[in-house]
């Protein structure tokens, strides 16, 4: 007989936190737990052991592309231990000799990119923002495409996969009356740019994927053929998933699917990765119409994995200036801040970083009321702080 924990969920190692945070690439969830041993210390002590295991290589799959899966560093059990920083346990049960669980498992980010970079593993670590995915069927040559309509085996296959926890947020379409006005099949097989951003847009999303599914082949030997079409880049992929023995046509088109979402999630992870060996610096003006846009920005830009740091050169009423350092080419740095709604352009030789999105500042960031005075009461609406005394002030 099992017993299900009075302790539902609890943190094994000191940890300040009391819930997983879902925005945290280095966090890994919902690790099933099934281990049987002599006792039920011992089983659970096993278990628990080969979860952490199972996260990172969890983990690693998560921010390195496909090809390189074979590369991936083989790290000892304690090796591994050394690289998580606390992990949660939900859904305990235990028997005599069994144990159960789920398992929430954190990890030191630098001590996780140590490992990569010294097996000499790229890899990335910048979330994306939600790319919405078009799954168009076209059962044969001589049918037309369906996207909307019933029957759409590939789109229901869609909804059947598992949820996304890599760096990509999958966003399926509602297929309500604004998407159907919006989108129609034939749009979506003449990737039409305008209206497939149009799309996008209505969910906040980065990109939407043309995924045009139709079956090919003869009795006993069919397969789903996939072509994956990447509005923002243009690129296009091919994906082939073949019927194995006594797999349904359901199971067939979600092998389908599994298959295009890697290829989707891949495709992120190039355009992403962090290139060590490549570097560069640039200084922007960041527009400010009070100084709480400042906090912001800086909050967004000390988020994004590819900026190594950034400085604070000056401020105004009106504007900052501030030199950042990152990683990889400038169209990298673009892609990576874009995905915290910023944009850097180039303005008549200037670089200029704007925020897309208003916020409101957690508690802790409200910069002090008298050093907003400061800034509303200056006579000279062009003058310039110094650095040392804007970097104070913003810590406040």
């Amino acid at each position: 007989m099992f017993v299900v924990s009075a302790l539902v969920a609890f943190w094994i190692v000191l940890s300040p936190l009391a819930a997983n945070d879902p925005s945290d690439v280095f966090s890994v969830s919902s690790v099933a737990v099934d281990s049987r041993a002599r006792s039920t210390s011992e089983a659970r002590s096993r278990g628990l052991q080969a979860g952490q295991i199972d996260a990172l290589d969890q983990l690693f799959r998560r921010l390195v592309p496909k090809d390189y899966y074979n590369q991936l560093p083989n790290l000892s059990v304690e090796d591994t231990i050394d690289l998580v920083r606390d992990f949660s346990v939900a859904n305990e049960r235990s028997s005599s000799t069994r144990y159960l669980a789920d398992l929430t498992v954190r990890f030191w980010p630098d001590s996780v990119r140590s490992a990569l970079r010294f097996a000499n593993v790229p890899f990335s670590e910048t979330q994306s923002k939600p790319i919405v995915v078009i799954p168009v069927y076209q059962a044969s040559v001589v049918t037309e495409p369906t996207l909307w309509q019933n029957p759409n085996p590939w789109r229901d296959a869609w909804f059947e996969i598992p949820v996304a926890n890599g760096l990509v947020p999958r966003q399926l379409p509602y297929g309500d009356l604004r998407d159907l006005t919006t989108l129609q099949s034939s749009d979506a097989v003449a990737r039409d740019h305008l209206i497939l951003r149009q799309l996008a847009r209505r969910y906040d999303a980065d990109d939407a994927v043309v995924v045009l599914a139709s079956l090919v082949g003869g009795t006993g030997s069919e397969s789903v053929y996939v072509t994956l079409y990447f509005t923002r880049s243009g690129k296009e992929y091919r994906v082939e998933a073949s019927a194995i023995p006594g797999q349904t046509w359901s199971d067939l088109f979600v092998a389908a699917a599994i298959q295009s979402w890697a290829v989707v999630e891949d495709e992120w992870k190039r355009e992403s990765m962090l290139q060590f060996g490549v570097s560069g610096q640039i200084t922007a003006v960041v527009p400010l119409a009070k100084l709480e846009d400042w906090l912001i920005v800086k909050r967004k830009l000390a988020q994004a994995p590819l900026i190594d740091r950034f400085e604070l050169q000056a401020m105004t009423r009106d504007r900052a200036q501030v030199t950042v350092y990152y990683l990889g080419d400038e169209s990298q740095l673009k892609l990576a801040m874009a995905q915290l709604d910023l944009t850097l352009v180039k303005q008549q030789e200037t670089w200029v970083i704007e925020n897309q999105v208003q916020e409101n500042l957690s508690f802790s960031e409200q910069p002090d009321r008298a050093v907003s005075e400061v800034n509303r009461s200056s006579s000279d609406p062009s003058a310039l702080f110094g650095v040392d005394q804007i970097k104070t002030q913003a810590a406040r």
